[in-house]
This record gives C-alpha cells, sequence and structure tokens, in this order.
C-alpha cells in the first residue's frame, strides 16, 4: 500500500468525513487579496496568523513539500432549537480549532501523530496558517461559494477544515476550483444584515461573526473591543459566530432539512443557556456552559457579556431591563457600557432613569460615552 493511501485511510478511520492532497506551491491569489485589501485583514496579516506570509509556505518552512488536507462533516448532528440564531453551529459542534483533551482535538493530534510516525516533519496552524479554503480546493476536497465558504456535495458548508503540512512528496489530487453556485444567485449576499459579502469577497469588519468575537482589546492587530452602533444593531441574538448566509445557501438546504438527532451533551447546554445569566456572568457558569461550546477566540468574560447586552438590546424584550440595570454596576467599564446602550434600545423611562444614575458615579470615559449616547438616542 502506497503511502499517500494510507494516508486517506487513517484519516478516513479516524472520523474525517473527506481527505486530499495538494502541492505547498504558493498561493498566489490568496496573497493577491490580502495585498489589496490590508486595511481589511490587517488582524490577519501583522498578528501571529501571519497570513500573507503564510500564502508561500515554502518561505515560513522550506521544508514544505505537500499538503494533506482533511474536512469534517460537523452537521451530522442536529442542533438544538434554542441555540440557533446565537451560536453558529460550527462553535456549537466543538469541532474547530479543538484543544487535545476533547474528542475533536484528539482526532486532529491523533492524525498529526500517525503522520510523524511514518516519517513525515508536520507543521499546523499557528506555526504555518495555509490559506485552508484554498487548499480544499487545490486538493479536490471542496469547491467555493459566493458567501466565501468552501463546500462539499454532501455536506455543504458545514465543514471544518484542516491542513497538514508536510515534508515529503505524495501522490497528488485533481483540483475543484470552482464556485457551482445557482447561476445569479445572491441570496446569501442580500441576507447578511450588515452588507458584509459581495460575491467571493468579504468584509471582515462588517461581519456579525469577526464582531462577536475578534472585536477585542489587543486580540491583534488593528483590533478593539469597540463594536461600531451601526452593526450592533443588526446583529440580532448572535453572540458567538453566524450561519445567516448558510442558511439561505440553496447548496446548504438538503443539509438543513436533514434534521438529524441532537447530541445530549449540546441539548445539556441549550436548556440551561440564558442571556440573563450570561450577562451577569459568573464563574460556575462560564464553565459549564460556555466554556465547552465556546472556547474558540474568547478568553475574557467580559466580552461574552458585551455581546449578551447587544442581543437583549436587540430583542424588544423589556423582561431584560432589569439585568441590564444590574449590570450598570458590573467591574468591567465595558460590561457597563453596552449595558447602558442595550438600555437606551429598549427604552422606557425606567432604563433612561437608570442610566442617569449610573452616569452620575461612573469614571471611565468609554462607558461614559456609551451612556451618554444610550440617553440622547
Amino acid at each position: 500500500m502506497s503511502l499517500t493511501r494510507e494516508i486517506k485511510n487513517f484519516a478516513l478511520d479516524l472520523g474525517y468525513h473527506y481527505v486530499g492532497i495538494t502541492t505547498a506551491e504558493p498561493f498566489a491569489k490568496a496573497a493577491e487579496e490580502l495585498e489589496s485589501r490590508q486595511d481589511a485583514y490587517r488582524w490577519v496579516i501583522d498578528g501571529r496568523l501571519k497570513m500573507l506570509d503564510c500564502a508561500t509556505p515554502t518561505d515560513i518552512w522550506p521544508s514544505a513539500k505537500s499538503i494533506i488536507v482533511v474536512a469534517y462533516d460537523y452537521a451530522r448532528e442536529g442542533f438544538p432549537k434554542e441555540l440557533v440564531g446565537k451560536l453558529g453551529r460550527l462553535y456549537q459542534s466543538r469541532s474547530y480549532i479543538a484543544p487535545k483533551n476533547r474528542i475533536h482535538g484528539a482526532r486532529r493530534h491523533l492524525f498529526k501523530e500517525f503522520l510523524e510516525s511514518k516519517g513525515l516533519e508536520v507543521m499546523l496552524t499557528p506555526k504555518l496558517t495555509v490559506p485552508e479554503r484554498m487548499a480544499a480546493a487545490r486538493a479536490g476536497v471542496a469547491t467555493f461559494g459566493r458567501n466565501n465558504f468552501a463546500y462539499t456535495k454532501d455536506s455543504g458548508s458545514f465543514i471544518v477544515i484542516t491542513a497538514f503540512v508536510v515534508d515529503a512528496e505524495l501522490e497528488y489530487d485533481e483540483p475543484t476550483i470552482e464556485a457551482p453556485c445557482p447561476e445569479g444567485c445572491r441570496l446569501c449576499i442580500d441576507a447578511c444584515p450588515t452588507g458584509a459579502l459581495e460575491p467571493f469577497k468579504l468584509n471582515p469588519r462588517k461581519c456579525i461573526a469577526y464582531n462577536c468575537f475578534m472585536s477585542q482589546d489587543d486580540y491583534a492587530p488593528s483590533t478593539s473591543s469597540h463594536i461600531p452602533p451601526e452593526i450592533r444593531e443588526k446583529m440580532g441574538s448572535w453572540i458567538h459566530g453566524c450561519d445567516i448566509c448558510q442558511e439561505v445557501c440553496p447548496r446548504n438546504q438538503r443539509k438543513l432539512k436533514a434534521n438529524p438527532p441532537v447530541n445530549e451533551f449540546l441539548a445539556r447546554i441549550a436548556a440551561e443557556f440564558d442571556l440573563r445569566k450570561i450577562l451577569l456572568l459568573t464563574d460556575e457558569y462560564y464553565e459549564a456552559v460556555l466554556r465547552p461550546v465556546m472556547y474558540n477566540y474568547i478568553r475574557e468574560k467580559k466580552y461574552f457579556q458585551r455581546n449578551a447586552a447587544i442581543a437583549m438590546g436587540n430583542s424588544g424584550d423589556l423582561s431584560y431591563a432589569p439585568h441590564l440595570v444590574q449590570a450598570l454596576e458590573d467591574p468591567e467599564p465595558l460590561v457597563r457600557g453596552y449595558s447602558a446602550w442595550a438600555l437606551g434600545r429598549l427604552g422606557g423611562d425606567e432604563a433612561c432613569a437608570a442610566i442617569e444614575k449610573a452616569l452620575k458615579v461612573e469614571t471611565d470615559e468609554s462607558a461614559r460615552e456609551e451612556m451618554e449616547a444610550a440617553l440622547a438616542a
């Protein structure tokens, strides 16, 4: 049996649903896009991922020869209705950059160990962050969609792609660099509330998912915790990720209508999910409910609280007002400021009175600005 066949068999045996192999040649198109849109992508160009540099893998690792691309279909299990519209399905699945002591992280770790047992040296993110969607297309694993996602025929865009760069030449697959979207279809573009999409391009600064978790102080160059008010108002109930452009896509409808059973662990998380508890976040609730499904990007609880405040403000539900008033006394200025914004969006005399009271004792300038803006709205 050839090494290439062994690698593919083992990947499928581990539970990956797709596997393909391509060369480690430069990704010229990815580099061109990043070069032309540096302002929008500064956070991944100058940040720890160095994605522009990694578009030429041999610049980072001269020994790079091949890229093994695996993909996992994360929608083979169902998602609780209580979490749909709040948490992206990808994050509910716990399959994206999972730690190695969790099943999906263990799969990634076991595959790396297998490759090393075959005498290969392996490079993975974040040391070498190749453009994984482009690598998947070049390896024959996926095609492109107008919403910028990678697709497979059977799984739609509900896949997690992982690229293993190795130092050996292998047998390469035929590329599937194409976009078989329905001709003239704009459903994903028109459905995006913030206007983040155009055909095959994304403005991450407008993307709801980006604003949920990349908007953190000092997370990467040019990021901050500030979410523009015009974006907040369109974030709806999303607190971690967004699926809107995938939900409306014709290429995903068969998968969305399949209705597989919900994983029991995820059902338990859904039963305990409560925006009020996220806003007034305790360590115990964070560890039991949030961290198991939202471990990917956010490390500080205040950002979950901020996102919960935004969702509450967008809900129109006045029953959240007492909890937002309580959050005006939170130790974190970010939480106080966004709670004031949410109260201002909900409106009412009691909300205004609570903000005015908080403003009299507020010492943080950013929180004061949010309170003043809420009162002026």
